[in-house]
């Protein structure tokens, strides 16, 4: 899974929370007091208003999603989830200053939520402030309510790795690894970020720790080659990229493995 559709999938999570869903990314979303999710305080035409919202969104009708998000907004003006999706939605619409103005006004507004502070981390980082989103990651895993901590360190690698910090990458994968070890999607960037560094051992151990896991595709097999044949290991480089053409056959490799093919 690329990193950008990592991104995608928490903001999703974010959403589902906001909608009474349940997800992998759930979590209160402000005060102590709280003991249950934010989407609990919301009205029932609040969480109706912003499910529509969500399902709108999917399908691509920004302005009928604009148009429950806003509804809900009027219901529930002080819902974090709300302001999250006017987010999402400011994004899809290339609004990238409102977008960011309704991320932090949900921060504001749920400063202990893992979730919200995880979606507002991801904005940062793509504005190109890398220093202020890596300060969000930490107080998003300090939510002990937050049930997909790991999501949030995976974000805080791929950070950390567009500003040239590989070491504190692999830490917070290593991190994320620890709580979920069987995470295919922090295997395979642990993986990725190894064979970068040139630790190609330690760049094969993580991609066998995946590769066990099963449901194989084309990109972790020429992710596989890469490591054999960056290792010294053309022969098992060869047996990827022959698991690759004999289940999938229709798969067009990307010009890195087909530059290094035989």
């Amino acid at each position: 899974m690329r990193p950008d559709a990592m991104r995608h999938l928490c903001l999703a999570a974010a959403l589902a929370l906001a909608t009474g869903c349940a997800t992998t990314a759930g979590g209160p979303a402000s005060s102590d007091t709280q003991a249950e999710s934010s989407h609990s305080a919301m009205s029932n035409k609040g969480q109706a208003n912003l499910s529509l919202a969500q399902n709108y969104l999917a399908a691509g009708q920004v302005e009928y999603a604009m148009d429950r998000a806003n509804r809900a907004l009027r219901s529930d003006p002080n819902s974090a989830d709300v302001q999250v999706v006017l987010g999402m939605i400011r994004e899809k619409l290339d609004d990238d200053a409102r977008a960011g103005e309704h991320y932090a006004r949900a921060a504001k507004l749920a400063p202990d939520s893992g979730h919200v502070l995880n979606v507002h981390a991801i904005w940062l980082c793509q504005q190109g402030k890398a220093a202020e989103a890596d300060a969000l990651f930490a107080r998003a895993v300090k939510d002990p309510f937050f049930k997909a901590k790991e999501t949030a360190y995976f974000n805080a690698a791929k950070c950390a790795m567009q500003v040239g910090q590989a070491d504190k990458a692999a830490q917070y994968l290593r991190q994320g690894l620890e709580l979920a070890p069987e995470n295919r999607v922090l295997l395979v960037r642990m993986a990725e970020l190894q064979l970068q560094r040139g630790d190609y051992m330690s760049a094969r151990a993580f991609y066998q720790r995946r590769e066990a896991l099963g449901a194989p595709t084309a990109d972790l097999y020429e992710l596989g080659a890469r490591i054999e044949d960056a290792a010294g290991d053309p022969s098992a480089a060869a047996r990827y990229r022959q698991r690759i053409r004999d289940q999938f056959p229709d798969h067009t490799p990307t010009a890195t493995e087909a530059s290094s093919q035989p």
